[in-house]
């Protein structure tokens, strides 16, 4: 069951970075966060525990069985990537 979920979450995310703006790393997405423009947050395991996760209370949030180097690849980039936020459709 649980890989299914993970397999159903990884396909969720490649359809989204193909339609939706993504939001790469800590900082820009807490700030998006903050502002409520984001519409979902993956993180990696690999993510900070020291971050508050109060921040994203607004937010979906999914939980990656993929560290952060992992992630960043998934993704298509060369460097590792611990939080993923996907902006709101502004436009509906």
């Amino acid at each position: 069951m649980e890989a299914v979920k993970k397999k159903n979450v990884l396909n969720e995310l490649k359809k989204e970075s193909g339609e939706k703006k993504l939001i790469l790393g800590t900082k820009q997405t807490l700030k998006l966060a903050k502002s409520n423009k984001l519409e979902k947050i993956y993180l990696s395991n690999t993510f900070p525990e020291s971050i508050n996760s109060q921040e994203f209370k607004k937010t979906k949030v999914e939980r990656l069985n993929m560290n952060s180097s992992e992630l960043g690849k998934y993704l298509g980039k060369s460097f590792p990537v611990a939080v993923v936020g996907v902006m709101k459709n502004e436009n509906v």
